[in-house]
């Protein structure tokens, strides 16, 4: 992405400003260039996860359409799960909130995964704690992910990061749109999916 991307894409944010049928409304008004609007998007795609699994049990969290097939817990875990490694070690190159504060050791689960390198059958064998757990955590990494963005200047957002092999010669505006922004966005999609195949509103029953 060129650096002055992030500017083009005020007039299709814009274009937006309107909330779907169901979901929450949007935050404050019309966003600017930049960081601010990328504070605006992400702040659009955490609040809309969260409302989708409001009235949902523990239960229809668990539960998977088929064998091999993503659950609402599993999302809901894997991107925040994300935004963390991707702020934290390909951004910042320090120690990821999962590891500093041990939620894995609560959790019981894998110490580095993100979920991203598990095959669908590995994937569907996790068991999380409660949603209001799972939440929590949601809501420790994307205030700081949504913190740190909102702390970048025009410039900061040009920075190239090199601190894991995957995302080395990337900038910071290109890791946050592309693997938080992009990865967020595409997960909040398969969420919406998965409860409506669940028989409530989600986006196979508008």
């Amino acid at each position: 992405m060129a650096p002055d991307e992030a500017n083009r894409l005020v007039p299709f944010a814009q274009g937006f400003s309107r909330p779907r049928r169901g979901g929450p409304p949007m935050v404050g008004g019309a966003p600017g260039p930049g960081a601010p609007l990328l504070v605006w998007g992400l702040r659009q795609l955490h609040e809309r996860a969260e409302s989708l699994v409001g009235d949902l049990t523990n239960e229809q969290l668990a539960w998977s359409p088929a064998r091999g097939a993503h659950s609402l817990g599993f999302t809901l875990w894997h991107i925040p799960r994300c935004d963390d490694n991707y702020l934290r070690q390909h951004i910042q190159g320090r120690t990821e909130v999962w590891q500093e504060e041990e939620w894995f050791r609560r959790w019981g689960l894998d110490q580095q995964s993100t979920g991203m390198l598990l095959s669908d059958e590995e994937a569907g064998d996790l068991r999380f704690p409660g949603k209001d757990e799972v939440l929590a955590y949601a809501h420790r990494v994307w205030s700081e992910v949504t913190s740190f963005v909102e702390g970048l200047a025009p410039t900061d957002l040009q920075q190239p990061v090199s601190q894991v092999e995957r995302t080395a010669g990337m900038t910071i505006g290109q890791v946050v749109v592309t693997h938080i922004y992009g990865h967020d966005s595409r997960h909040l999609g398969e969420m919406e999916y998965i409860k409506g195949l669940l028989g409530l509103q989600g986006s196979v029953t508008l």
